[in-house]
């Protein structure tokens, strides 16, 4: 990966991290206004160093490939897994 492609990395791993840590924290209610308010700066900053990487790309839609990770072809949500199949209670 070039520099721009490896920092804007970097910045989208932190963006998920800040929005795990907020999701956990204003689901249980341990959010403040200015934690929030931070979050929302650096959301903004991170929307915009995207666009501004979508600026710098090629005109057109890169080709297509593989599935992006979490994402089927079909552009459906993955199905859940089949049930387990071992009983509640051990063997003997």
């Amino acid at each position: 990966m070039s520099q721009p492609h490896t920092q804007l990395s970097v910045f989208l791993r932190q963006g998920e991290w800040l929005l795990d840590e907020a999701a956990f924290a204003v689901g249980g209610q341990h959010y403040s206004p200015t934690q929030c308010r931070r979050a929302a700066t650096v959301l903004d900053e991170l929307a915009a160093a995207l666009r501004q990487h979508a600026d710098l790309l090629p005109s057109g839609e890169l080709p297509t490939g593989e599935p992006t990770t979490g994402e089927l072809p079909t552009g459906e949500p993955p199905t859940e897994p089949p049930p387990d199949d071992r009983d509640d209670e051990p063997d003997g």
